[in-house]
């Protein structure tokens, strides 16, 4: 995996679900445990948002640039996430979006990071209006990895639709180990292969 120090520096927004069904089968426990092991893995200087989405979607940090690994801005905002509300991804997306093109700067790696257990209330017109805002990245380099969580009972026919139409990677995480595996021991692999698949 790349070291740290020779990696570019990276612009990622999470764009998370906190919807109701993400309460059971462990989701919510996986899902801040990828963005934990994200956040150990940054470098002073990369920059940061968070958006969630449930029936609203709410921007949690609008570019917030790190100290470290586990920044504590960063750390304080995972801790207090809870799963609660209906589902709205396509808010959410547009929302991440903004927030990840405010951020978009050509010398960064830019990255949308979408955890959810996939099972977004969605038809198919709702599925083209998202694979339409997760092309709004590609002229820009915003690609998108998708991070399917939830032990057993995980759809990932929405993860592959969103991160085909994002140009980016689609990752199934079933254990807290394996977030830190796949997102902090191989994390720029991880992060970069988004761009090696166009």
């Amino acid at each position: 995996d790349m070291l740290p120090a020779d990696r570019p520096p990276m612009n990622i927004t999470f764009v998370l679900d906190t919807s109701g069904s993400m309460g059971s089968y462990y989701r919510m426990d996986h899902l801040k445990a990828v963005c934990s092991a994200i956040s150990a893995s940054l470098k002073d200087g990369d920059i940061v948002s968070m958006v969630t989405w449930d029936t609203n979607n709410t921007v949690m940090l609008a570019n917030h640039t790190v100290s470290g690994p586990s920044d504590a801005t960063l750390a304080g905002m995972i801790a207090s996430l809870s799963a609660n509300g209906g589902t709205d991804l396509n808010a959410g997306l547009l929302a991440g979006y903004d927030q990840a093109q405010q951020a978009y700067d050509p010398g960064r790696v830019n990255r949308i990071v979408l955890i959810s257990d996939g099972y977004a209330n969605v038809g198919v017109t709702q599925l083209d209006l998202i694979g339409s805002n997760a092309e709004l990245g590609e002229g820009d380099g915003i690609y998108m990895v998708g991070v399917g969580v939830g032990i057993s009972q995980y759809n990932d026919y929405l993860m592959d639709a969103v991160t085909d139409a994002g140009k980016g990677a689609s990752v199934y995480i079933a254990s807290i180990s394996d977030a830190w595996d796949r997102f902090n021991a191989r994390f720029s692999n991880t992060m970069m292969v988004a761009a090696r698949n166009v």
